[in-house]
């Protein structure tokens, strides 16, 4: 039996392996002594065959290419289902905004409104909107009361003027009386009898009414409509 020094390496033949025991053997190179254990037999073990590992090299490089495809199928079905809300939401901005525009353009120029629709004034009237259809302006107001012949009369003078670019014909005026919870108690019109006004021109107008109501508070003036100055009416 050969046996090799733990201290120095060297390997000495010690004959016959002990199998009863443990023997102590002695180094006569370095005088290291130790103890060698018997030998124990080990039964042959029969040798199963095991199955193969097989290796596929191929696999991982499968996986991540698995992962890209399926990020790529992933963003693709995100940037289709944005530009499909997208859509969407133009669609019902687009309803929105054909459905509000007109009350936009009935708020912004009601008076080309009336002029293309003479009944849309009514509606006007309703909301308490009064629209101008004419483009000229009635200003600087007065109000005199005064004593003739022992009976009140109301004396109102003003202006119409013509602030546009173009010649306007001046449309007949009407007054309305009303009382303090502007319940109308009286009107009247009056025919300035003027000729149309020239860009920039002005023309004054005075009226007179006799024994006025006297629960009348407040002064209206404005241009009449076509059924409120009679079968004289030429505006």
């Amino acid at each position: 039996m050969i046996v090799s020094c733990p201290s120095c390496t060297t390997r000495y033949d010690i004959g016959a392996a002990p199998s009863d025991g443990p023997v102590f053997v002695s180094c006569r190179h370095c005088g290291h002594r130790w103890k060698e254990l018997p030998m124990i037999e080990v039964e042959d073990v029969p040798v199963r065959n095991l199955p193969k590992v097989v290796e596929h090299e191929d696999e991982p490089q499968l996986d991540v290419q698995r992962l890209v495809e399926a990020a790529q199928q992933a963003k693709l079905e995100f940037v289709n289902r944005r530009r499909l809300r997208a859509r969407r939401l133009a669609g019902w901005a687009s309803f929105g905004f054909c459905a509000v525009i007109p009350f936009l353009v009935a708020a912004w120029v009601p008076e080309t409104v009336v002029s293309a629709a003479p009944y849309t004034i009514k509606a006007y009237e309703r909301l308490g909107y009064q629209v101008n259809v004419y483009g000229l302006d009635i200003r600087r107001i007065e109000q005199q009361n005064r004593l003739v012949d022992g009976a009140h009369v109301l004396m109102v003078k003003g202006e119409v003027s013509n602030p546009t670019n173009e010649v306007r014909k001046i449309p007949w005026l009407r007054f309305a009386l009303s009382d303090e919870a502007g319940k109308e108690l009286y009107s009247w019109t009056l025919d300035t009898a003027s000729r149309p006004l020239r860009p920039g021109e002005t023309t004054a107008f005075t009226t007179r009414i006799a024994a006025p109501p006297e629960l009348a508070k407040n002064l209206q003036i404005r241009f009449a409509h076509l059924d409120e100055i009679g079968s004289n009416a030429n505006p």
